[in-house]
């Protein structure tokens, strides 16, 4: 019995120990049925061991085998300590990785450019039933990971109807944004509506953009129109940018950060070129999209000034239609991507429906720098039978037809001291800009409604050249898309099952088999 008794003891310390460190990381160790059953089992096995073993546990005290295991009982205990310590140290100076699947955790560059910008503290409120939601909690999370100046919390609307009413919140899974005296609300909050969100709250100033009108150019507010612009400004709206219309190009607003032209069915005249070309002369930013059989010689002649070729045709490439097999069509895909800010990270296809192609053309042009954005594939052709294909609806390939890859979009940066062009001059007492920039796409159909609808990345693309003309490089990236999660979803019960199980149940099971194993082999 007296052999049982040393053992009663040493299970009855690693019990106590390991009740001791269960009370120390729950919430609740008095209601905590793990705690209370280690503390008992600990001080009942102790109670054992001094009843009837003292003297031979005193005598195995000074056997040398028994120094050796107290010595593995000691480095045990100090492993486990230190896996202690470097969880609080870890949650104190913490490092995420991200190894889902899909990056399920991972902000896109331009959420975490929007969050690590911010100067003062954002405080983000999601409304969301029973004040619970893991998804829009681990969004929220990365977040303010990116940001240090980011904050959030979960609410029940049904425990604070007060705070519902202050912040005006109409609908169940609603954010709300506050950065100093502005404020926004999220409906419905995905990674992108967070993070056009929080550019709309904490924009100083608002950029402003012009589309043209009376030209015959895409239409700004029917979004029912497939060839219309509707999805194209409500993404700008979203984003903080001002959209505006003018008619007559005689002179540019003094307020103007971008002129867009969409689509020109019928030329400009000659007056509203030399404005253009003045403004861009004065570091004014332009947006041309003009295609096949759009704009007029005038315009192409202004274009290959600045540095940007249009070509007198068509692109075609191969299309797979459904029970129709593979043919030739005018919407050619394109996944070859210049090395510009505007493209950045773009690696999936954007479609170019009836584009002609742009080739930067700034060779012995001092001051300009020309940038190919979109090539098409291999597969494409540069049809020159462009009024063939219109009137009739199909052309014959002649091998004078270039071959792909073809461009479609360039970007023009324009140093207008080296063009050996006067100083713009400011009279707002803001410093003036010291270069003009000119993007020029060979369709205005990318970014019409229908392509923003089907083709994610090409609202990315119209985006990011807004935002290259107007300076704001740090918000140019793709934007977060949607991806499938590979997470496991799990309850509370669940969760604090697994915490109990790896923390504390497997390590005090493998020591205390030890001790058994240990004690038995030295018994004998």
């Amino acid at each position: 019995m007296g052999r049982s008794a040393s053992l009663f003891g040493l299970l009855g310390i690693l019990f106590l120990a390991f009740g001791f460190v269960g009370a120390a990381l729950v919430e609740q160790p008095l209601g905590d049925w793990y705690v209370v059953l280690n503390l008992l089992a600990g001080a009942g096995l102790l109670i054992a061991y001094v009843s009837f073993g003292f003297g031979d546990f005193r005598t195995l005290l000074g056997r040398r085998s028994t120094r050796y295991g107290a010595g593995a009982f000691v480095y045990t205990i100090l492993f486990i300590a230190l896996v202690i310590g470097g969880n609080y140290l870890s949650y104190r100076h913490h490092h995420r990785w991200d190894l889902t699947e899909a990056g399920v955790y991972t902000l896109a560059p331009q959420s975490k450019k929007v969050a690590e910008s911010l100067q003062n503290d954002l405080q983000m409120t999601a409304f969301v039933e029973g004040g619970q939601d893991p998804q829009l909690e681990s969004l929220l999370e990365s977040y303010q990971y990116a940001g240090p100046h980011v904050k959030f919390r979960l609410v029940d609307p049904d425990k604070e109807p007060t705070l519902v009413d202050q912040m005006k919140i109409t609908a169940l899974r609603s954010l709300h944004l506050q950065y100093g005296n502005e404020s926004f609300v999220v409906t419905n909050p995905t990674e992108e509506a967070i993070t056009n969100g929080v550019i709309r709250v904490t924009g100083t100033t608002k950029r402003v953009i012009y589309f043209t009108e009376g030209h015959g150019e895409a239409d700004l507010q029917n979004q029912q129109d497939a060839k219309g612009y509707a999805n194209a400004k409500l993404a700008l709206e979203q984003e903080n940018y001002t959209v505006k219309s003018i008619v007559a190009l005689d002179q540019i607003p003094d307020d103007a950060n971008v002129v867009v032209i969409a689509g020109p069915e019928r030329p400009l005249s000659p007056e509203e070129i030399a404005t253009l070309d003045g403004w861009l002369k004065r570091g004014g930013r332009v947006f041309l999209m003009v295609g096949p059989r759009e704009g007029g010689e005038a315009l192409t002649k202004f274009l290959a000034d600045w540095g940007a070729k249009l070509g007198n045709d068509i692109v075609i490439d191969r299309e797979v239609r459904l029970f129709e097999g593979p043919s030739l069509g005018t919407k050619p895909l394109a996944k070859i991507y210049g090395a510009h800010p505007i493209t950045q990270g773009f690696q999936d296809y954007t479609t170019y429906p009836e584009t002609r192609t742009v080739e930067p053309d700034a060779a012995g042009k001092k001051g300009l720098q020309a940038t190919s954005l979109v090539k098409t594939a291999a597969s494409s052709r540069a049809l020159t039978k462009v009024d063939e294909l219109f009137t009739k609806g199909t052309a014959t390939i002649d091998d004078s037809d270039r071959k792909g890859p073809l461009s479609v979009a360039v970007a023009v940066e324009a140093k207008l001291a080296d063009m050996g062009l006067p100083a713009p001059q400011s009279g707002d007492g803001k410093k003036a800009p010291q270069e003009a920039r000119l993007v020029v796409f060979g369709t205005e159909r990318f970014a019409a409604n229908q392509q923003l609808a089907q083709f994610r990345l090409n609202g990315d693309l119209f985006l990011n050249a807004i935002g290259w003309l107007v300076g704001q490089e740090e918000l140019v990236s793709v934007r977060s898309g949607s991806v499938r999660a590979s997470r496991a979803e799990m309850t509370p019960a669940q969760a604090r099952q697994l915490f109990y199980l790896s923390i504390l149940i497997v390590p005090q099971l493998l020591i205390a088999t030890g001790i058994a194993v240990w004690w038995r082999r030295k018994s004998r």
